[in-house]
Order: structure tokens, then C-alpha cells, then sequence
């Protein structure tokens, strides 16, 4: 594979998108081609962040190894996915291991090479650290949704055991403004959350009683 060609394909990173065009020839001159067959391990959880992977065909799949001896598949990747990036850029250990699903053909760039260039090249340092920032802003808010999700979750799930699981008065007025903090709120978002399951018929909330109406919607929020 020529470097001009790998060139384009590097463009094709989210992380280097803005890169100079100085820096996206040095760096393409710097990448190899691997040839990697089905069920080969290209790094495992906790290795050195040494290199990064373009997949340029066949499919790799992220894996996850937890305290417990549990091992989950996080993801799988394809062509034009790139995996290793960003602990190659900050220099951290792996988060996870990855094996090939099929026989890959892989674009590597080494973590030296890259930070050769970086250095050398001005602009490139900034671009990508740009890129990392934009990056960190939209984990940020991916993770904030998720805890918006997960307070619902909580809430429906203290509502149905008050309840019993079925439709009718929840008990216990007490109860009710202890909720938020069983479920990690604040009492004003508790209120809010509960006001918008009134709009949605979810349930009936006065302020202090609370009639469940539609259980079966609570069990979906609740998950």
C-alpha cells in the first residue's frame, strides 16, 4: 500500500481531521501494513498504549476483562474503525484487549513515530489536541445523559416496590420525599421527573400523594 494511500486513509480519522497536510504525509510515510489472521490477540488489556490500529478490512472485536474473571465484548469494529488512538496519544495503558474476528488487514502507526512528527510539524500538536478536547466534551455529555437515565431507572424502581408492582397509591407520604434521596436527586429534579410522568399519564403526583396509572410504562423506565 503506498503511502499516498494510506495518506487518505488517515485523513479519515476523526483525530487527525484537522491535522496539516505536512503532518498527515509524514505520518503516512511512518505507517506499516499488517496482516492479521481470525483470532489473533492485537493487544491485550493493560499493555503499553504503543501504537494505533486502522482496521482496513475485516472486523476486531473490543474486549473487556473485569476483576470478577468476566470478559464482555464491548464492541465490534469494521473497516475504517480505528482502535488504540487515544491511548497511544496520552501515552496510558490499554483499556481493553483486542482480537481479530476475521483475517484483518491493519494500518499501524508506532506512538514514536507519531510523536515525532507531532512535535516537528507545526500546528499538528494543537489540532490534536483540539480534537481530543471536542472529543472529552461530547464523553462528558454522553455521561451525563447516562446518569439522567439511570436516576429514572432508580426512581421507577423505588415507585414499583413501593407500589408493590402494580398500578395503584403509593404509600406513605414520608416515603415519597425520601425518594431522591434514595435515588442520588435533588428534590427539585425529583419533582420534575415525576410532574413529566404525570404529563405522560405515567402516574398521578399532587405534590405529595403519588397513584401509579400505567405500571407497565414504570417497568420500562425502570428496565
Amino acid at each position: 500500500m503506498v503511502a499516498g494511500v494510506v495518506h487518505g486513509k488517515l485523513r479519515e480519522i476523526s483525530l487527525f481531521q484537522d491535522l496539516p497536510e505536512a503532518a498527515l504525509i509524514e505520518l503516512a510515510k511512518h505507517a506499516r501494513l499488517m496482516e492479521v489472521p481470525a483470532g489473533e490477540v492485537l493487544f491485550d488489556q493493560d499493555d503499553p498504549g504503543d501504537a494505533f490500529y486502522l482496521i482496513d478490512e475485516g472486523q476486531a472485536h473490543i474486549m473487556r476483562k473485569y476483576d470478577n474473571g468476566e470478559e464482555v465484548c464491548l464492541k465490534t469494529l469494521g473497516p475504517f474503525d480505528v482502535v488504540g488512538e487515544l491511548s497511544m496519544v496520552v501515552g496510558q495503558p490499554r483499556t481493553g484487549s483486542v482480537v481479530t474476528a476475521s483475517d484483518c488487514t491493519l494500518i499501524a502507526l508506532e506512538r514514536d513515530a507519531f510523536m515525532e512528527v507531532i512535535d516537528r510539524v507545526p500546528g499538528a500538536a494543537l489540532s490534536v489536541m483540539q480534537q481530543l478536547g471536542l472529543r472529552l466534551y461530547h464523553m462528558n455529555l454522553q455521561v451525563r445523559e447516562h446518569a439522567i437515565g439511570n436516576a429514572a431507572a432508580r426512581v421507577a424502581s423505588i415507585i414499583l416496590l413501593l407500589a408493590g408492582d402494580k398500578a395503584g397509591e403509593v404509600p406513605g407520604v414520608q416515603r415519597i420525599n425520601r425518594m431522591g434521596r434514595a435515588a442520588g436527586m435533588d428534590g427539585d429534579a425529583l419533582d420534575r421527573m415525576l410532574r413529566e410522568w404525570v404529563r405522560q399519564g405515567i402516574i398521578d403526583y399532587d405534590g405529595r400523594l403519588l397513584v401509579v396509572k400505567n405500571v407497565d410504562a414504570l417497568r420500562e423506565i425502570a428496565g
